[in-house]
């Protein structure tokens, strides 16, 4: 049997407009997590799609780290954030079904009326939504057309180009998932299948419409109505329907990836179809525009990302989002960190900072920062930073993220400050994955304006009756009636109670997460299911020798005196010879240097692979010379 993949997955985040594609996607009952969730109807409450209005095909929207993002053909964008969405609730038809359908606000009919010409409203599917599939009236579905996703081989689109005269793309199609090394057609003899996590049943052949014979960039129709015109000759059923790919109802929920493989767990007798369809073209070849060949941005690899938004959470911090050059995605795991790489003045420096985005909305990245006094960094972020700057940064790393989280244990979340960001991104990643551990969620902020992302959270946990949010404020006002001062026994005792069967992951200032860990364990907590997130040095920096001795230090070729008393990097930076660094706390790895000759004593090598140990990578940020020393970078 072939080795059959998965070799692209879409999602359409608003019903006809353009797709996005992702390199993994979680699957709930009702389909790829984000995939038609909004929609636009008439004031009235009939489905408004690219049927009607073809230039739908040519908007896009992101997904963003509290919801959407919608650009227009002209570059107009407007932002949708699900803390803001109405409370009320409109009835709306999509196909003959009425669906109970929550009204996003007026600002955004008022938009999408002006820009399309045609009075409307944009609509969500909401807590309150239902809709269910035909055959399967126990299965939900949102605003798809029948069901929660199709799927379509390459060969079957090869297979129609060899009898067309007009070559399509797989995008006219709007598939969700795309799979490769197969015969064509072969999915019309599939009953049940898995991919990844998940079984899929296959329910019925998809019937194609008129929106399939729109040429995508310029929007005309198609000459002589193909490809309807070739799939009625050898894909019509007894219905007089035309047909091509197939629909899927998922079984169980989970996480797929491109490449996985496709097992082959169930067959049926395939649909038979008149074939009046003669192959015109024996060398056609499949097209593969529209297929998604991103390239996965690697380890170590510095990029140039785009600020595509500047969002201020509280008087004192932002939220940068950035895109990634056009044709690479980002990996990562929630709760990692980027480097950046940037000059101030004549200086070079590098940061890191926690991504707060989620893999899970995957249409860019974002880190939340906090501006301090005196931090060169953050501040020149906040004034400097703006829409349309590019700037240089490492792909994601980091051991402080979601894998580390039992599967059997129940999970707490520790945080105060900034110390929320990487919290945030492992909270919108367990929601938007249906996780069904349970999640306690603490977070400690000085006033109620400096809770980050407050609405937001409150949003999820209305999505998640398994997530507990807890504010704890240290300087409230009178109006505050949440939990007061800093953390203590008491609190932990009253909020999290089976302290020792949890796993606990806590990131904040390193007073915070000193004194947590203490109270944990005093209540019994077992350390090895402690994790934290230091933004800062670690308090068990290693101590410098009791005596003070000179040393010759050659970097790069540049020599000059150092001692045994002090970092490579501070020693490096105090000579003029600026090293990339970022945490400066030996996690981050971006201060990898070669000790070509020399000793040193080193307090961490977390981020060092075996072979870059034995090849005689050090992080110059934990090591303090012990004699003369040879360096290069």
């Amino acid at each position: 049997m072939p080795n059959t993949q998965l070799s692209t997955i879409n999602i359409f985040p608003v019903k006809s407009m353009a797709n996005v594609s992702l390199s993994s996607a979680f699957v709930g009952e009702s389909g790829l997590a984000f995939d038609r969730r909004f929609m636009l109807s008439t004031p009235t409450g009939e489905l408004l799609s690219a049927r009607q209005i073809p230039e739908l095909l040519h908007y896009q929207a992101l997904i963003i780290d509290d919801g959407i993002v919608v650009i227009s053909p002209d570059g107009d964008r407007i932002s949708l954030h699900y803390p803001e969405l109405f409370q009320n609730y409109r009835q709306v038809t999509v196909w003959g079904t009425e669906i109970n359908a929550q009204h996003c606000g007026l600002q955004f009919d008022e938009w999408f009326t002006d820009k399309l010409g045609q009075a409307c409203q944009l609509l969500y599917f909401g807590e309150q939504s239902e809709r269910y599939t035909s055959r399967h009236p126990n299965k939900p579905v949102a605003f798809a057309d029948g069901y929660p996703l199709l799927l379509i081989s390459e060969a079957s689109l090869a297979d129609l180009n060899s009898r067309s005269t007009s070559p399509s793309i797989m995008d006219q199609f709007r598939a969700n998932l795309v799979v490769r090394n197969c015969a064509a057609f072969a999915e019309d003899s599939w009953k049940r299948i898995r991919i990844g996590e998940v079984e899929f049943e296959i329910v019925k052949p998809c019937s194609r419409c008129v929106m399939t014979t729109y040429e995508l960039t310029s929007l005309n129709p198609i000459d002589k109505g193909e490809p309807i015109k070739t799939l009625a000759n050898y894909r019509r059923g007894d219905d007089n329907e035309v047909y091509f790919g197939q629909n899927l109802i998922p079984l169980n929920e989970g996480q797929i990836r491109q490449n996985d493989k496709v097992e082959i767990l169930e067959m049926k007798t395939a649909e038979q179809y008149p074939n009046n369809a003669p192959i015109i073209n024996k060398d056609m070849t499949l097209t593969t525009q529209g297929a998604s060949n991103l390239t996965t941005w690697k380890s170590d690899q510095a990029l140039n990302l785009t600020c595509v938004a500047k969002v201020d959470e509280t008087p004192d911090v932002t939220t940068l989002r950035f895109q990634l050059p056009a044709g690479y995605q980002a990996e990562y795991i929630a709760g990692q960190f980027i480097t950046l790489k940037i000059t101030i003045g004549e200086v070079r420096v590098s940061r890191c900072y926690t991504l707060s985005s989620s893999p899970s909305r995957p249409s860019d990245i974002a880190i939340t920062v906090k501006r301090v006094k005196g931090g060169q960094v953050s501040n020149w972020l906040h004034d400097h930073l703006t829409d349309g700057d590019k700037i240089t940064a490492l792909a994601p790393q980091g051991e402080f993220n979601e894998r580390v989280i039992s599967h059997e244990l129940p999970v707490v979340l520790l945080s105060a400050g900034s110390g929320i960001t990487p919290m945030l991104s492992i909270a919108r990643s367990l929601t938007d994955k249906h996780s069904k551990r349970e999640i306690l969620f603490y977070h400690q902020a000085r006033t109620e304006a400096d809770l980050i992302c407050k609405d937001e959270l409150l949003w999820l946990a209305q999505q998640n009756p398994r997530l507990k949010l807890i504010f704890s404020l240290s300087q409230p006002d009178e109006k505050w009636s949440g939990i007061k001062g800093g953390i203590s026994q008491e609190q932990i005792k009253l909020l999290v109670p089976n302290i020792e069967q949890r796993t606990i992951l806590c990131c904040g200032p390193e007073g915070f997460m000193t004194k947590a860990k203490a109270l944990c364990l005093q209540l019994g907590h077992k350390e090895a299911n402690w994790y934290e997130e230091s933004f800062g040095q670690p308090p068990s920096l290693l101590a410098p020798p009791p005596f003070l001795e000179e040393v010759e230090l050659s970097i790069n070729g540049q020599s000059f005196s150092g001692d045994n008393q002090t970092s490579l990097l501070d020693q490096a930076e105090e000579a003029g010879i600026f090293i990339p660094s970022g945490c400066r706390a030996g996690v981050c790895g971006a201060c990898k240097v070669t000790l070509i000759q020399g000793e040193v004593e080193r307090d961490s090598e977390i981020p060092l692979s075996e072979k870059e140990i034995e090849q005689g990578t050090i992080l110059a940020c934990s090591c303090i010379p012990k004699s003369d020393c040879t360096i290069k970078f």
